[in-house]
C-alpha cells in the first residue's frame, strides 16, 4: 500500500491549456490532466511506464502469489521469526 501513496505524491496535475502552453514543462513524471475540473486522462514518462509494468507483472506471476500466500499462513499459524532474532542468529 505504501507504494500507492508514494505513486499519488508523486503524481502532477496540469491543464489542457498548460499542456498546450508548454508541454515539456507540464508533462513530466507522473501527470495528471484535467479539462473543467475532471480527469482526463494521465500522462507516464517512459521511466514511470516501466515501473509500473513491472509492479503488474510482478503482481499477476503464480510463484509470487504463491509464496505471499505461504507467507500469510506462516504468518497466521505464528511460524515467523522476528527480525530481532534473526540479527542476533546472524551476528548483525
Amino acid at each position: 500500500m505504501e507504494k500507492q501513496y508514494r505513486l499519488l505524491v508523486k503524481e502532477r496535475i496540469a491543464s489542457i491549456r498548460d499542456i498546450q502552453k508548454n508541454p515539456s514543462k507540464m508533462l513530466k513524471g507522473i501527470t495528471r490532466v484535467m479539462r473543467g475540473g475532471k480527469t482526463f486522462g494521465f500522462f507516464f514518462s517512459n521511466e514511470e511506464m516501466d515501473e509500473l509494468l513491472e509492479d503488474l507483472e510482478a503482481a499477476t506471476s503464480k510463484d509470487l502469489r504463491a509464496r505471499v500466500r505461504r507467507v500469510r499462513k506462516d504468518f497466521k499459524q505464528k511460524n515467523n521469526i522476528s527480525l530481532a532474532a534473526l540479527s542476533k542468529e546472524y551476528g548483525v
